[in-house]
């Protein structure tokens, strides 16, 4: 028996403009399950949408970097793993001399720090709606910080695959895990900062067992996510190498596919 929902938010629970619909929330708090939001995205990027699914509770941020819980409007930190800052620093500033052009962004605990307005970066301000900050990356290096993800934005696929294949070949013995998400994203955090983490601490909080627990995602970065699961659900909007994971295939994320599969799977499991 089902007993905690886990879903990814870009590309599986929201649509491609970045929303939530009313079907899908209808599901969710219909299902009567604890539904824990497992994202990339900074607190801040989540916020919005966990006040619409008025969802208190443990979230996983960052891929697993930050877990937190939010109660009476304020998130209670329960676990942390940032970068390295000599790491982080030695890998932001070499790409920035390397890749001009190429969106980077920075996210300590509260903000999103980037150094360059590029189309990449206005396009997911458009999406996510939260404010970053423009700083100078040498001078914000200057003074250590806690650093949780540094993402590479490039919509310029033959730069991207430069930017994936120079990271990984050039950091590869650094304490890092490298992740590709939506089209365009390298996003990096520690090697311990896993999606698979975040499922670990809440179900051994909440004292649940592997068959209890399923999953909603339709990205790279939700694969060890879905090997910690019970039930894997995989958006239709996913390619061919996520939906190998799956024990069900729902609609894509346009289609209010976590809805489908909570009305068609979880349901009867």
């Amino acid at each position: 028996m089902i007993k905690h929902l886990f879903s990814d938010m870009d590309g599986t629970v929201l649509n491609s403009k970045g929303e939530i619909c009313e079907v899908n929330i209808k599901a969710i708090k219909k299902s009567g399950l604890p539904f824990t939001l497992v994202s990339a995205r900074s607190p801040q990027k989540m916020e919005n949408i966990i006040n619409t699914l008025g969802i208190d509770g443990i979230h996983v941020s960052f891929n697993g970097a930050l877990i937190f819980e939010k109660k009476n409007n304020e998130n209670i930190i329960l676990y942390r793993q940032p970068l390295d800052f000599i790491v982080a620093k030695n890998l932001v500033l070499d790409i920035r001399d390397k890749f001009p052009s190429t969106g980077i962004s920075l996210y300590d605990e509260l903000n999103w720090n980037i150094d360059l307005e590029t189309d990449a970066i206005i396009g997911e301000y458009n999406i996510v709606k939260v404010a970053y900050s423009i700083v100078d990356f040498k001078e914000f290096f200057k003074e250590e910080k806690d650093i949780y993800k540094v993402s590479f934005i490039e919509y310029n696929k033959e730069i991207f695959e430069e930017i994936v294949d120079y990271v990984q070949k050039q950091y590869s013995n650094e304490e890092l895990t490298f992740q590709q998400s939506l089209n365009g994203y390298l996003e990096i955090t520690h090697m311990n900062a896993k999606k698979s983490k975040g499922i670990e601490f809440i179900s051994d909080f909440e004292k649940l067992t592997k068959n209890e627990l399923a999953a909603f995602g339709d990205g790279q970065n939700d694969i060890p996510m879905f090997e910690t699961v019970g039930y894997s659900v995989v958006m239709g909007n996913a390619t061919d190498d996520v939906k190998k994971y799956a024990d069900y295939v729902t609609k894509s994320n346009n289609e209010d596919g976590v809805a489908y599969a909570i009305e068609n799977f979880i349901k009867k499991i």
